[in-house]
């Protein structure tokens, strides 16, 4: 299926699309997969390329995408990356909210108080 002597990675990328449009459960996603990645690696002896993992992995999550309020009513959230920055940009070390005056903590932390800590800090 994924031979050396000719192009594997356009062929696991055909079979990344094949399998992506299949509509099934999330436990044989995850099975299929897992038997897509592990034939792969066994026949050509290389990880996949990074893109068509994350392809896979979206394909495994497509689910739980659309969850309004996924953060606050699951434990261990799925953040993308631009979600990830945002919330890594809103939060502050609780070390530094000492440093803050009991009128900011409570208003709350505004960017140009946690500006200021970084500079001291």
């Amino acid at each position: 299926m994924f031979s050396t002597e000719s192009n594997y990675k356009a062929s696991f990328a055909k079979a990344v699309d094949l399998l992506t449009t299949q509509h099934m459960p999330v436990q044989w996603r995850v099975k299929a997969v897992d038997d897509l990645i592990e034939a792969y690696v066994k026949q050509v002896g290389e990880v996949p390329n990074e893109r068509q993992l994350e392809r896979l992995t979206n394909y495994i999550l497509r689910d739980s995408k659309n969850q309004p309020d996924k953060v606050s009513k699951t434990e261990y959230p799925e953040l993308n990356e631009t979600q990830w920055k945002v919330r890594s940009n809103r939060e502050i070390p609780l070390e530094q909210v000492g440093n803050f005056s009991v009128e900011t903590k409570r208003v709350g932390v505004r960017f140009k108080h946690r500006d200021k800590c970084r500079r001291t800090a």
